[in-house]
């Protein structure tokens, strides 16, 4: 009975550190794509060379918000103005391929005007869902994203609730 209780710890030790260790390491891609969220937390806009192609398509745009590189750029600003405290937390990435999901929660307390909507200096926290689809360069071609822009609204007071 003892060697077969030793086996088994061994066997379970084996499968414990064997799941683990891969956990704590990040593809390049996933690293690279940290960029991409240093820009909103950290207002780095120059991060977006690093991730995104100059003609980057996004398929869901924010309003107002430009197309390619550039307008992304120039959108985020427009957030910044809006919002003090803004971070964007990464809590999952998913790797298959070429393509990176990132599931993200933001937060932040609107300290000034949003889409019509004077500053109520409420803070708020929503979700959002990323897709990244990586060229062989390791840069961002297309992104289909989702934020949850109604719980922020709803949040801020801005929904007549």
């Amino acid at each position: 009975m003892p060697t077969l209780l030793k086996t088994f710890i061994a066997a379970f030790a084996a499968a414990l550190f064997a799941t683990s260790s891969g956990a704590e390491t990040m593809s390049s891609n996933k690293e690279n794509l940290m960029n991409f969220y240093a820009a909103f937390s950290k207002g780095d806009l120059d991060a977006l060379d690093k991730i995104l192609v100059e003609d980057w398509v996004t398929h869901d745009a924010n309003p107002g918000q430009g197309a390619g590189r550039d307008g992304l750029k120039e959108f985020i600003p427009a957030i910044a103005s809006s919002f003090s405290d803004f971070t964007w937390t990464v809590e999952e990435m998913i790797e298959e391929g070429d393509v990176i999901v990132a599931r993200s929660t933001f937060t932040g307390v609107q300290t000034g005007e949003f889409m019509g909507h004077a500053a109520s200096d409420k803070p708020f926290t929503a979700k959002a869902i990323d897709v990244h689809h990586f060229n062989d360069h390791g840069m961002v071609t297309h992104t289909y994203h989702l934020e949850d822009w109604i719980a922020v609204l709803a949040q801020i007071g801005a929904l007549g609730h």
